[in-house]
């Protein structure tokens, strides 16, 4: 493992022409029930200010691989030392493209060709407000992250592609086995409620794991788990990437981390103390806009569901407030 750190982050441009006549016409073909919602694609065209914030409080950071289609915003310099531009065809088999489903994107990061050992995945809609060391995410060669046990209660499309990627963890791994194995990771001081939940749950439900604690930010990864998870769960990961879209076979690629947690592969950190996660709606805009600019976590999500309504006026909203925290251009954009 090498001392360097990149980031991945995935865009897509939901209003390319060329992009959704492609899409449409898939989604077409399709005969069953599958997630092709505009709100996976919708774009609230806070992209640049992520760069801004990588640029100013994470200028540490080694190369920013930036996955698409092939479409990228018209602001951005692709001239930047550390950026590169990887589309969907160089690392995922051409038998499963084009793909509009984010698992499957997902699950083949590891092989984008000079991506580092450790590496930091953002979605788009994950933004850095505040400065944030190497650290936050790595320490002794490990990602830094929170183990907490939960009963799962997703529903949809989703819910049951976390439930599947559950269903693989418990095929690998014995619940009561993992947590007297990494006592001090499961039961630590910096997550003292979670690891009273995990104290509770490793009495009841058996050997298997009922769920896990999902924060839903930006996450450090190990390529070394992407592998070992291809090679235990090759044929489920297959048969998945042969979904265009979102659908009720699905696995969640948050199985790639449930299995860092299970095998031991992280450091004990609390994620809730300078992170937070946000599903936009007309209640919490203003909480939403106070936390950014008082920059009161340094890493945010703010997630695009169904129950999103009036785009428009908060989008406006957001993006006030996000110029006032990153006002200046940075040199991943055009002069």
């Amino acid at each position: 493992m090498t001392d360097k750190i990149d980031f991945v982050i995935t865009w897509v441009d939901g209003n390319d022409p060329d992009w959704r006549k492609v899409r449409d016409h898939y989604a077409a073909l399709e005969h069953k029930d599958v997630d092709n919602s505009i709100v996976r694609y919708r774009d609230w065209e806070t992209l640049k200010y992520w760069f801004r914030g990588v640029e100013k409080f994470a200028p540490w950071v080694n190369n920013i691989f930036f996955v698409t289609y092939g479409h990228l915003p018209s602001w951005l310099d692709t001239s930047h030392p550390k950026l590169k531009v990887v589309k969907h065809e160089d690392f995922i088999p051409a038998k499963y493209l084009p793909t509009f489903n984010s698992n499957v994107i997902e699950f083949y990061l590891h092989k984008i060709k000079g991506l580092s050992d450790r590496f930091v995945y953002f979605n788009d809609d994950m933004l850095i407000l505040d400065t944030i060391k190497p650290t936050r995410f790595f320490r002794n060669g490990l990602p830094c992250d929170l183990s907490g046990i939960k009963s799962t209660n997703h529903r949809g499309i989703f819910g049951s592609s976390i439930y599947l990627a559950i269903t693989l963890i418990n095929d690998h791994f014995n619940k009561k086995k993992v947590l007297t194995r990494y006592f001090s990771k499961w039961f630590n001081f910096r997550y003292p409620s979670y690891s009273l939940g995990n104290l509770l749950f490793y009495f009841i439900g058996g050997k298997n794991f009922s769920g896990f604690y999902v924060h839903h930010i930006a996450q450090g990864y190990l390529k070394d788990i992407y592998e070992e998870v291809w090679n235990n769960c090759e044929e489920d990961l297959v048969r998945i990437s042969k979904n265009r879209f979102r659908n009720y076979g699905d696995i969640a690629h948050w199985l790639i981390r449930y299995w860092q947690l299970t095998s031991g592969h992280f450091v004990p950190y609390n994620t809730d103390k300078d992170s937070k996660y946000f599903t936009i709606n007309d209640t919490d805009i203003e909480e939403i806009t106070d936390y950014i600019l008082h920059q009161r976590a340094r890493l945010i999500c703010l997630n695009d569901t169904e129950v999103t309504t009036h785009y428009e006026e908060i989008k406006e909203k957001i993006l006030a407030v996000l110029d006032e925290v990153l006002p200046e251009k940075c040199r991943f954009e055009l002069t």
